[in-house]
């Protein structure tokens, strides 16, 4: 079977085509897959779901193998309503899965992202629905769907004269209208779904009474982190949320405590002081939140962020909060100066694998590349120059993001450029563990194999002296480390 990278840049390729899939009962609380789809034949279909509504990470919530006739028939274990997403290049699929539901799905046609698309920071999938056949399947999800439209319209149309005039009266006033139209019933999934969607519209009508927002749309029994409502409306209300509440009478015991270095846990209980936070679990979320932010800020200790959230994976609450604090942790600390910088194994352009432990013990100026960008075109003239003048100090390793090596290599010989090209196929998640989002990219890891310049210059970036430095500051840090027992000028 050919894999299609779990990853949120896997390349999808010809995995939806006009195609249909049936989900069938196995077990109340299990999902049954199946269906034919030739254009998918020896690949996979991944689906997916938001576990972290701070950093938005996604997780992996199923495969389904497609054999090479193109059938596929999979059972998962299910015992919660889940919101997943399908990668379709362009697209990215969206579906709400019920527990013992029977779904018949209707995918739209993929359309591959291109190498520039792939690779541009900016470039976001494009959100559709998966269309259900079956109707007796549709309920949740067209309910959902019609009720976000509606809340939408309503929103578009009354947003600047709620917010300018602080009409509460009008909020109040669609909200009811929208409770009219799409009666909760005895649906405790849709009820909590609308009461975290009503979120923005709260803010608007009570700018100036944030805490009952917060009370309003946060209960302490309401916490579902998976819901698309409660990414909204958390990531919105809780915003920069050191900065606001810092400065508010009821944030002042925090404040004080966060300024007197306190412990994490330390933390939890001054914030549950707090009736707005009396929920432990809550009150350590919106802590990770607050934390995140401030870290992003740039206006708080980066180092006491990162040793609170380690602290977080042991003495959070829950199992919720710990898993978050630990996705968290690796977020911020990801390819921070002095880090381990991520391993990969390669093939180089000859067919020979090669591992960044070959190349311990030396500087590494790592690049990525493609090499029908033009940036990229003209970095690697420039590289040529470095690779020459300054071999006896680094040594250059660039990886290749071009989906067909064949014309990188004949464009390399041509050139005649003597470093190590690798192909980033045999390890498609490199581009994930170096936050590859535009190109060219460079790093500058240090014979510890430590991230040293992250991200470095480009060659035509002042790179020789920038380097030159690191690499003065790297023999200072070794000299330290390794300094003799007797007195030294260190010690002075």
């Amino acid at each position: 079977m050919k894999s299609i990278y779990r990853l949120r840049l896997r390349q999808l390729i010809a995995i939806v085509h006009f195609c249909s899939a049936s989900i069938l009962f196995a077990q109340n609380d299990s999902v049954y897959i199946h269906g034919n789809a030739s254009e998918y034949a020896g690949h996979h279909l991944v689906l997916e779901t938001l576990i972290n509504p701070i950093s938005m990470e996604m997780q992996e919530l199923f495969v389904i193998p497609v054999d090479d006739k193109g059938d596929f028939a999979q059972s998962f274990e299910l015992n919660e309503i889940v919101y997943a997403s399908l990668d379709m290049g362009r697209y990215r699929g969206n579906i709400y899965l019920e527990p013992g539901m029977k779904y018949q799905l209707v995918l739209p046609p993929f359309e591959p992202r291109t190498d520039a698309e792939r690779f541009n920071p900016y470039f976001i999938p494009e959100d559709v629905v998966l269309g259900i056949a079956n109707e007796e399947a549709q309920k949740l999800n067209q309910t959902i769907i019609r009720f976000d439209d509606a809340l939408k319209t309503f929103y578009n149309d009354n947003a600047v004269k709620i917010f300018s005039r602080g009409d509460a009266k009008k909020a109040a006033s669609i909200i009811h209208q929208l409770d009219s139209l799409y009666p909760t019933t005895d649906n405790s999934y849709f009820k909590l779904y609308k009461q975290y969607a009503y979120g923005e519209l709260k803010s608007l009508a009570y700018k100036r009474q944030k805490r009952r927002v917060m009370k309003e749309v946060f209960t302490p029994d309401s916490l579902n982190i998976n819901m698309p409502s409660f990414h909204v409306a958390f990531n919105t209300i809780y915003k920069s949320f050191f900065t606001s509440y810092f400065s508010s009478s009821k944030g002042k015991a925090l404040r004080d405590a966060y300024n007197q270095r306190a412990s994490f846990d330390s933390l939890s209980l001054v914030i549950q002081n707090d009736d707005l936070f009396a929920n432990a679990e809550f009150a350590e979320v919106v802590l990770l939140k607050g934390l995140y932010d401030a870290y992003y800020s740039g206006r708080y200790d980066e180092l006491r962020i990162i040793n609170l959230y380690k602290q977080a994976e042991t003495v959070g609450n829950t199992q919720l909060v710990r898993e978050l604090a630990i996705g968290l942790h690796r977020k911020v600390n990801k390819l921070r100066a002095g880090s381990k910088a991520p391993t990969f194994t390669l093939f180089r352009l000859d067919g020979k694998e090669k591992s960044l432990e070959d190349y311990k013990r030396r500087f590494v100026y790592l690049s990525f590349i493609h090499t029908e960008n033009h940036a990229c075109k003209q970095d690697l003239e420039l590289l040529n120059v470095i690779s020459k003048r300054m071999k006896r100090d680094v040594t250059l390793l660039t990886i290749i993001l071009d989906e067909d090596p064949s014309r990188a290599k004949a464009m390399i010989k041509e050139k005649k450029y003597k470093w190590d090209f690798l192909h980033y196929a045999l390890m498609p998640q490199v581009v994930l563990d170096y936050d590859i989002k535009a190109l060219p990219v460079y790093y500058v890891i240090d014979p510890d194999g430590n991230l040293r310049l992250t991200p470095a210059p480009a060659p035509g970036e002042n790179f020789g002296p920038v380097f030159q430095e690191a690499v003065r500051k790297y023999n200072y840090d070794q000299l330290r480390k390794n300094r003799p027992k007797e007195k030294s000028i260190y010690d002075f």
